[in-house]
């Protein structure tokens, strides 16, 4: 079992130089106790999958008259959920595409190896698979419910519907994520590709545009790892919360000023209503920003070019306990597409987008709860409304003073 400081690793290789350059990258990353398994055929290495007791299965390509991707689908066949990373003598990108489609989490390339890359990859196919565990674990646990719901005809039929919401939600967020990781995995790969045939005759700027577009794409990937990181961490209960006093105004217009390319790119106006000159909140400033930026981003996508945001700070009251408390609401309205009424109270719900942004505008439902979940963190509330004149408002409230609500 993976614990923070401790890794069982199976290694599926023929050639035994392999093995002993693999087992040195292994031993020499940094904070780690690494007990590595050596499999060298490919029927023992069936076996060694059966039996299912690593965190990590290292995959050689060709294995004797056999390959790696035979005992990929093996695995798929039997249901093995350790995270499976293929190794390969040399890049091909086709390979690599039919080892992601077939389920391997990772391709590496053997000349490319180092105890750096190993330690990293180890450390995002680690937290990508728990999240999927997860998932599964939640899938089985709506199952066992609609189990328990057959004992009359209309309990049956809601479990059922709660059942296939389920499950189209989590198939809609692995095909979005799917999507989502593979497009920028996909044009780093093929711009490198670009870059390392041409790096003696393509011009500078040439060159140039492919650094640029890699780092785009790098970034594009690196953010939803993140948005992942970030789910991941609020459902367990691990996120602390750095509460301090600070003006919520100057974080309001520190991220519209952060937003102006986007604004400025799409000819939006931006207006800011806020009556007092300062807001003093007790609030965790690095996490209110980002709320603030990912409700701003939305709003920025969805609104046609030439419109207007409107930013607003009120006072408002919330109630905590048997008491009422001061508390200050945020809200951005935009002048998009808008949300379907029945929508409106799941939009924050994991892995769920709304009908109106499925098709188009990409994205894998986390977002919002990630401000969800921050937001009930600070013990304020979110929700989200139609505006009468089209479009969507957003908006949080938060108590001024967190100790207070506390009580």
């Amino acid at each position: 079992m993976h614990t923070s400081n401790k890794l069982s690793v199976l290694l599926i290789e023929d050639d035994e130089d392999d093995y002993w350059i693999a087992r040195k990258y292994l031993h020499d990353i940094p904070d780690k106790e690494i007990t590595l398994d050596w499999i060298s055929t490919f029927d023992e290495a069936k076996q060694a999958l059966t039996a299912s007791q690593h965190d990590i299965c290292l995959i050689d390509y060709r294995l004797g008259e056999n390959t790696g991707l035979e005992l990929l689908r093996y695995a798929n066949e039997i249901q093995y959920h350790t995270p499976i990373i293929i190794l390969t003598g040399q890049a091909d990108h086709e390979t690599d595409i039919e080892a992601t489609e077939a389920g391997a989490a990772d391709y590496l390339v053997k000349a490319e190896l180092s105890s750096r890359q190993l330690e990293r990859t180890f450390r995002y196919t680690i937290k990508m698979m728990q999240t999927m565990d997860r998932l599964r674990q939640a899938r089985d646990s709506l199952e066992a419910e609609v189990e328990t719901r057959k004992q009359t005809e209309v309990d049956l039929v809601a479990a059922m519907k709660v059942a296939e919401a389920a499950t189209q939600a989590k198939a809609e967020f692995l095909s979005n994520m799917s999507h989502e990781m593979r497009t920028p995995m996909h044009a780093i790969l093929g711009y490198a590709e670009l870059g390392s045939s041409d790096i003696d005759g393509a011009a500078k700027e040439m060159l140039g545009q492919y650094f640029s577009h890699i780092i785009s794409s790098g970034q594009r990937l690196m953010e939803l790892i993140t948005t992942l990181l970030d789910l991941a961490e609020l459902d367990s209960g691990q996120r602390e919360f750095d509460m301090q006093e600070a003006d919520l105004l100057e974080v309001l217009e520190a991220a519209a000023a952060d937003h102006a390319p986007q604004l400025q790119e799409k000819l939006l106006t931006l207006v800011i209503n806020a009556e007092e000159p300062h807001y003093i909140v007790q609030f965790d400033i690095i996490q209110i920003m980002q709320v603030i930026n990912g409700m701003l981003n939305n709003a920025i996508r969805y609104t046609p070019k030439g419109q207007q945001l409107t930013l607003a700070l009120t006072p408002a009251e919330l109630k905590a306990s048997n008491n009422t408390v001061e508390a200050i609401t945020f809200s951005i309205a935009d002048s998009g597409i808008g949300i379907p009424e029945d929508e409106l109270e799941g939009i924050f719900d994991a892995f769920v987008q709304s009908t109106k942004t499925k098709t188009g505008a990409g994205g894998t439902g986390l977002g919002l709860n990630v401000c969800k979940q921050i937001i009930e963190g600070h013990l304020g509330k979110i929700w989200a409304e139609n505006n009468t004149q089209g479009g969507a408002t957003f908006s949080f409230t938060i108590p001024l003073i967190h100790a207070v609500a506390n009580d």
